[in-house]
């Protein structure tokens, strides 16, 4: 059985999704082809299950505040199940909602293997009924990426992400591995429903592809929090931790660290085996080789998202997707990491866009740095009683007075972030962002306040 589309998609995570909507919405004929489950990572292993139980503690964090507000507390015990059920009902919710949109959209999907055979040609081998080929004009690969560390089994205790979210019990020591966003957001969160915790990072600081002052921010953050934070240091395994046998390590220093359980988070690898890669030419080194297009080295063939290494985030395969489709529909378009918006869920938040400022100078750009430290009330009626610690810098292109960089910390930090994307997008200077009228008190002021503090700077 042979079919026909103008558009094949393969993998149905962030990237597939907004790729295979956006062009059926364009009138092409799409099909979108997923493995396992509707929504990838982002929906069952990634950022919205991390996002469901970040609002079970931040509802339990609000209970046990609520006497700020005249508010008797509730003391009814929560307990790690409860949340990993809630965490699952959100991604099962969310999934029937993508599926219905592109159903709506006119997009067919399938569930199955796909391969590439050759260049317009995938063979597809289903769950349920008959190999198939299916016949594209272009495709996108959109099939994402997982834990470099691989599963060591159900008993092992030493875990990735995706199995860590997997576990039903609360260990009573979680030792991580690994001081990017991965680490510290499962830190974070596993700090805040009671475990404790010890993170180790090789490197010096903490998010070292962040700002230095939003790692240094959230360093500290964790420590007040009772995380115990090893920067700097190497780790020597005495006991791996598999087959039910305790975990055991040792610093550099000679100081023992002796978990229940450990997450390995140092890093993640694209998802590119048994694809076909080799039967179109496409190159892979280990990620996919893509231009500012999303082309691969196969003029018919697009890769978005994590499977190309260029920013491992929703918002970029996002981003990307839409600028393969546009290329596909005969648009000019192109992708830029540099302007992307990235958080992470932390204790507290952060995002940030644009360069940092160790970036900035490696680059020469002559630019200057403002950051504040407040207390921020927004539309959020919560913080009238109790506003949220805010910290925010911001990087101006001294001839242009463009902002070209902006990292914030804090519960409202994305947002912030959105409001500058959209000045930086239209290259809005300095005053002029300063005159756009906002609601107060609302997150975007805080933008406002601190660009203040530049045009000070700038104008003396």
């Amino acid at each position: 059985m042979n079919s026909h589309y103008q558009l094949a998609v393969i993998g149905a995570g962030s990237g597939g999704r907004e790729a295979a909507l956006v062009a059926a919405q364009n009138g092409l004929r799409v099909v979108l082809i997923e493995e396992d489950t509707l929504g990838g990572t982002c929906l069952h292993r990634g950022f919205y299950c991390l996002r469901a139980l970040r609002a079970c503690v931040e509802d339990a964090k609000y209970r046990a505040r609520s006497s700020n507000s005249g508010v008797a507390a509730n003391e009814a015990g929560t307990k790690l199940p409860d949340w990993i059920t809630t965490q699952r009902k959100v991604s099962v919710r969310l999934t029937q909602a993508w599926n219905k949109q592109l159903e709506r959209a006119g997009v067919n999907i399938r569930f199955g293997r796909a391969m590439l055979i050759e260049t317009g040609r995938i063979g597809l081998t289903p769950r349920h009924g008959e190999p198939e080929f299916i016949e594209a004009d272009y495709i996108i690969l959109a099939t994402g990426s997982r834990p470099k560390f691989d599963a060591h089994g159900p008993n092992s205790r030493l875990v990735n992400s995706t199995e860590l979210l997997m576990r039903s019990s609360l260990p009573g020591h979680l030792l991580v591995v690994g001081g990017g966003y991965i680490g510290c957001e499962f830190a974070s969160i596993f700090r805040s429903l009671g475990s404790a915790v010890t993170l180790v990072e090789k490197r010096e600081r903490l998010l070292p592809e962040w700002d230095e002052a939003v790692g240094d921010y959230i360093a500290r953050a964790m420590r007040s929090a009772g995380i115990e934070l090893h920067l700097g240091f190497d780790l020597d395994v005495i006991h791996q931790g598999r087959n039910l046998e305790a975990p055991a390590y040792m610093l550099g220093d000679g100081t023992p660290i002796n978990p229940d359980l450990v997450l390995v988070a140092t890093g993640r690898k694209p998802n590119v085996e048994n694809l076909g890669l080799e039967m179109t030419d496409i190159m892979a080194n280990p990620f996919i080789q893509v231009n500012e297009q999303m082309r691969t080295t196969c003029e018919r063939v697009f890769a978005v998202g994590d499977v190309n290494g260029l920013a491992l985030l929703d918002s970029a395969a996002v981003a990307q997707a839409r600028v393969a489709v546009d290329t596909i529909l005969g648009r000019n378009s192109r992708f830029s990491a540099r302007w992307i918006p990235r958080c992470i869920h932390t204790d507290p938040g952060a995002a940030s866009i644009g360069w940092n400022e160790d970036e900035a100078g490696k680059a020469g750009l002559d630019v200057i740095a403002h950051s504040e430290t407040f207390r921020l009330l927004t539309e959020d009626e919560r913080t009238v009683v109790t506003p949220s610690a805010t910290m925010l810098k911001i990087l101006l292109q001294a001839e242009s007075r463009q902002i070209v960089g902006v990292h914030a910390i804090g519960h409202q930090a994305a947002e912030i972030v959105n409001f500058v994307s959209v000045a930086t997008r239209s290259e809005m200077p300095l005053e002029e962002l300063l005159q756009v009228p906002l609601v107060h008190p609302s997150t975007a002021e805080a933008i406002q306040e601190c660009a203040k503090g530049l045009g000070r700077v700038v104008v003396g």
